[in-house]
């Protein structure tokens, strides 16, 4: 009877093994049938999590959409012509949805380390936006950006030009941990010092903040810019 007792469940076992090997299987049959932009397969808890190849250069559109609220979301998802989607709205609950909703729409997510309540400023909490199918994530913690890139997201790394010191400790961290972006802050620095940072990174820039006319996209625009960051639901759809 102890012989039987053990062949059973040695054999329970290997069926256990054998539907999670299946799952794991047929998770990724479904996620290379829907035709996404991912090389590797994992799983958490049984579900199967994309992982992004991200060789590629960063590319936007000019006008990025920074979004702060659920109304702004649906304008930004279904009325601009915006491929990208800058989301500072949601928790560690509802980023999931939200995230969903905006690939639906054909568009790609990029998330602020810091807008995200109740996810953790540190590699697990990285992994989680990255479990969850966000795009890119914006940090201010230059030692971050390793993170990003090994749980296959774009890596933006953020920071304020508030004086010369600010720059030059900028231009150090983008050297030494080489962001896919970089974000500039505030906009409406000078054109100048936008100019020597784009050439000293050699990385794309994105201006984000203050950013609230025309003009001053097409400005940036004409320095060499990849793109502007703007809450401002006038400029989302412009074409410069």
């Amino acid at each position: 009877m102890m012989r039987t007792f053990f062949t059973f469940e040695i054999s329970a076992g290997k069926n256990r093994d054998n539907r999670r090997r299946a799952a794991k299987a047929q998770g990724a049959k479904a996620i290379r049938q829907r035709g996404v932009e991912h090389r590797e397969v994992s799983t958490e808890k049984g579900m199967p999590v994309e992982t992004k190849n991200t060789n590629k250069p960063f590319k936007s559109k000019p006008v990025i959409p920074s979004v702060h609220q659920r109304k702004e979301l649906l304008y930004a998802m279904a009325e601009t012509g915006a491929d990208w989607i800058m989301l500072k709205l949601g928790d560690v609950n509802t980023l999931p949805q939200l995230v969903g909703h905006i690939h639906r729409f054909g568009k790609k997510v990029m998330v602020h380390q810091d807008s995200i309540k109740g996810i953790a400023r540190d590699k697990m909490g990285i992994q989680y936006m990255a479990n969850c199918g966000v795009d890119c994530v914006i940090t201010m913690k230059a030692p971050c950006v390793k993170y990003i890139k090994e749980s296959g997201m774009f890596a933006a790394f953020g920071f304020f030009v508030i004086d010369s010191d600010a720059c030059r400790s900028g231009l150090a961290n983008i050297k030494e941990q080489q962001p896919d972006v970089v974000i500039l802050m505030p906009g409406t620095i000078p054109w100048q010092l936008v100019r020597e940072i784009k050439s000293e990174a050699t990385t794309p820039i994105i201006l984000g903040g203050l950013m609230t006319t025309a003009e001053q996209i097409a400005g940036a625009m004409a320095i060499g810019v990849a793109a502007v960051a703007t809450s401002s639901p006038d400029l989302w759809n412009l074409e410069t």
